[in-house]
């Protein structure tokens, strides 16, 4: 494969997996054949040309969904991006306490949560019943409930849990569910409390480039695709709502966080207005 072709194949992933399947080698073929000999690269209008293309068949594939169904696939993915977080988050503490000279229950009541989070997790992911999430988000909520649902934990609070498996259950269970494409920042997102454990001082900062990474990439992604700016805002709300409303209730008045909140609510607002306009018309005869 010479350099120019991969290059081709590389401009491609502008657009969709499925559309390139089905018009990939057509395309290529095409921009291979206008292309003068001897360059490595497209010309510049061909270039620009093929992704404002790839851009445009991707704002095309939300059209198919409602915007209630984008808007379920967007909240399950901030929610589900939180708990795989804390999943993995008390898997890290559950290490550390049971490798301890002397374990203590905690390690073991942080081993169960993680585990039981993380099978919810799975669970919301993949099944389309309800009845099979619910029956992994109860243990899961009575296990995180445990660990009292106002303190503060070592990678967030409780209650954010016990919310966002709440938020699972009633968003689960449907037949629009987050593709595969979406993996990638929840993994990215469940890996920190691993790298922040590693290397305490450095984890903190990289955790904190990667959230406003994410906020600036789905805000920059809004016109082709809303969902992610929808979802990041909830899973950046899930991490700074709780301490935001303590420090309310404790006099502490106006937090650092509470302009954040703003911020990433007005996105959010912005997010579900630019949602509406790319999703699916209900005409009268679907509703």
């Amino acid at each position: 494969m010479t350099a120019l072709e991969r290059h081709c194949r590389l401009l491609l992933l502008a657009y969709p997996a499925a559309y390139r399947r089905d018009r990939g080698e057509e395309i290529a073929g095409t921009l291979l054949e206008a292309t003068p000999e001897g360059r490595s690269w497209p010309p510049a209008r061909d270039i620009r040309s093929l992704v404002m293309g790839g851009f445009r068949a991707r704002a095309a594939q939300n059209r198919r969904l409602p915007t209630v169904a984008n808007l379920r696939i967007a909240a399950l993915v901030g929610v589900v991006g939180y708990l795989a977080f804390s999943a993995i988050a008390y898997l890290w503490v559950a290490l550390v306490t049971l490798t301890a000279p002397t374990g203590r229950p905690a390690g073991w009541l942080a081993l169960a949560i993680a585990a039981l989070v993380g099978t919810t997790v799975a669970l919301a992911w993949v099944s389309s019943r309800r009845g099979v999430v619910v029956t992994a988000a109860f243990p899961a909520a009575v296990a995180v409930s445990l660990a009292g649902a106002w303190r503060p934990a070592a990678f967030g609070w409780p209650v954010t849990e016990l919310a966002c498996l709440a938020a699972v259950v009633l968003l689960a269970g449907r037949d629009e569910r987050p593709g595969n494409r979406w993996l990638w920042p929840v993994g990215l997102v469940a890996a920190v409390p691993f790298v922040s454990g590693l290397v305490p001082g450095v984890g903190t900062r990289v955790f904190g480039a990667l959230l406003v990474a994410l906020g600036i990439l789905s805000v920059l992604w809004i016109v082709v695709d809303a969902r992610p700016a929808i979802a990041t805002a909830i899973l950046l709300l899930a991490f700074w709502l709780p301490s935001g409303i303590d420090n309310l209730t404790k006099g502490i008045g106006i937090a650092p966080g509470v302009p954040l909140l703003v911020i990433v609510t007005a996105v959010a607002a912005i997010g579900v207005w630019r949602l509406h306009r790319q999703s699916a018309r209900l005409t009268a005869r679907d509703g």
